[in-house]
């Protein structure tokens, strides 16, 4: 019974993770409750998992616990990480931070959260219980229902006239584009995992629906993904000196100054609100450059000159925007160290250079968690999905996938 649990606490946070506004609304002994599915799901694993192994009842019973009790939990990075956290208590202890309570609920909402639900509890669930055919078909059904229902907005905001402008998904996101962002690292995954053509056909759809919604970090974040599995003269492009920076690098620029280029009205507006965001980020930093200005305080810090008070009420886009305005210098360090440790962990996984034929490197999970997590941070460069369940469920599947003993 615990095992189907699981898988159905699995399934249910991998199928709703890309919809950050399909949510449980409701009045709850006198407060508001308003979380995502996937953060219900999660809160649940979280409860499922630890629980047995804290009170050592022996976990779901072997294989399903790994020998040793908490050791089966663990978790990604922990020291960089504690890092981060250390600096977001002391802030709020010492007083550094303008809105000590909102600190404290950010963190404890969004970081501690986050890390426990999918980077410790998911990815223990997905490396022990969920058996690997059962998690590729559903990282297959959820690329392929978030594809479909992104393309079908994006034919009516075409059809509309409104190709450059955004558009909100009634119940489900307030702006398509987070539909792209959210599966465009998981597409090098499907394909590492592919069995057939069904795979190739789906992964194309999912490719056609992140062109169609003109979200450029999709578009970014998935080209630096694909560089890992594209083989080309035998090689894979990733595996060719700055193949992979330079596919990065110019895909930021073609971002940010390509609407100078193409004139569009829509386009230099969005890139004048980041420059807005990163110039009230970098003041944040700035003003508060060891510890930050506490967790979440991109959306409560208002600019008053002209025109940056537009972007009042707007997260940070970018992580290095957002971690260091937030968590300050010291709190950036203990982010990348954290990263960092994950990276080489999963780097280890992936298969070594070798040569290949031409075209898709073969299926190879170790190759497919690499590509991913590479298109998962190339992601968090332009977006605000650092503390967000579609940057961290994709990462506690990878770790998941990393932990998993055959």
């Amino acid at each position: 019974m615990s095992r189907l649990l699981v898988g159905a606490l699995v399934a249910v946070v991998l199928l709703s993770f890309p919809y950050i506004d399909l949510a449980v609304n409701l009045d709850l002994l006198g407060r508001q409750l308003d979380t995502p599915w996937a953060d219900l799901a999660g809160t649940a694993l979280i409860g499922v998992v630890t629980g047995p192994l804290l009170l050592g009842a022996g976990g779901l019973g072997p294989p399903a616990t790994p020998p040793g009790g908490m050791r089966g939990l663990r978790p990604p990075g922990p020291l960089g990480y504690a890092l981060l956290l250390g600096v977001g208590v002391l802030a709020i202890a010492v007083d550094a931070v303008p809105d000590r309570g909102a600190s404290a609920w950010f963190l404890l909402r969004k970081p501690i959260f986050l890390y426990l639900a999918y980077g410790v509890a998911l990815a223990w669930a997905v490396a022990n219980v969920v058996t690997r055919a059962s998690l590729r078909r559903l990282l297959l059904a959820t690329v392929t229902l978030t594809a479909l229902i992104s393309l079908a907005t994006s034919v009516g905001r075409i059809a509309a006239g409104n190709t450059l402008w955004f558009a909100a998904i009634e119940g489900m996101t307030n702006n398509h584009k987070t539909l792209a962002v959210a599966i465009s690292p998981l597409v090098p995954l499907i394909l590492a995992l592919r069995r057939g053509r069904l795979d190739l056909a789906l992964a194309a759809v999912a490719v056609v629906a992140i062109a169609c919604s003109l979200s450029r970090t999709a578009w970014i974040s998935t080209a630096a993904g694909l560089t890992v599995l594209i083989v080309w003269q035998n090689r894979t492009l990733a595996a060719r000196r700055l193949v992979l920076v330079g596919v990065v690098v110019l895909g930021m620029l073609a971002a940010l100054y390509g609407p100078l280029l193409a004139r569009s009205n829509a386009q230099l507006d969005a890139a004048r609100s980041r420059h807005s965001l990163d110039k009230r980020a970098w003041s944040m930093f700035a003003e508060h450059p060891l510890l930050g200005m506490g967790g979440g305080a991109n959306v409560r810090v208002e600019m008053q000159t002209f025109p940056h008070y537009r972007v009042n009420g707007v997260d940070a886009h970018g992580v290095v925007q957002k971690v260091t305005s937030e968590y300050g210098a010291l709190g950036f360090a203990g982010y990348l160290a954290f990263v960092g440790a994950v990276a080489l962990r999963l780097r280890r996984a992936a298969p070594v250079a070798t040569a290949h034929p031409n075209g898709l490197a073969p299926a190879h999970v170790g190759l497919g968690v690499w590509a991913c997590f590479l298109a998962l941070h190339v992601n968090l460069l332009l977006s605000t999905e650092t503390f967000s369940q579609t940057h961290w469920v994709p990462l506690g599947v990878l770790w998941g996938l990393a932990r998993r003993r055959e």
